[in-house]
């Protein structure tokens, strides 16, 4: 059974064992231990699965990090930790590939609509991401 739980120390390994994964330039894992408190976890049993990163400004929120395992993708995890933190009265805004079709129609889904481009955004290879924004209903 998934569940969802906040980022535990025990939990950082494999938080950046799945960034490593998912990412031409991961995260460090200095960075998770000084940002634990803004993450959340899809556990699995023992097994993390997926995370989130959200900072909170006075009615806005920016998802600052999202990753799935790549066994554990298109199973609804991503979907669980979006409805985690989403609510109807803040702005929520993140940066995402516009190479990144799948997780742009996930956003889509939860109300995301393009705000603009970030061109160049990405320092790997200089993609450029779309900003993203959801409105409070």
């Amino acid at each position: 059974m998934l569940r969802i739980e906040h980022l535990a120390e025990k939990d950082i390994p494999q938080v950046v064992e799945i960034e490593n994964i998912s990412f031409s330039n991961p995260k460090s894992e200095e960075i998770f231990k000084s940002d634990q408190n803004k993450y959340l976890v899809a556990r699995e049993k023992e097994k993390i699965i997926g995370y989130i990163g959200i900072e909170k400004i006075v009615g806005e929120s920016h998802i600052i990090n999202m990753a799935v395992h790549p066994d554990a993708r298109r199973k609804g995890s991503g979907q669980k930790l979006l409805e985690e933190i989403l609510n109807d009265k803040d702005v929520f805004f993140l940066e995402v590939r516009v190479s990144n079709d799948a997780a742009i129609k996930l956003y889509e889904k939860y109300g995301f609509k393009k705000a603009g481009k970030r061109m160049n955004y990405y320092a790997d290879n200089n993609e450029d991401a779309y900003l993203m924004r959801r409105n409070p209903k």
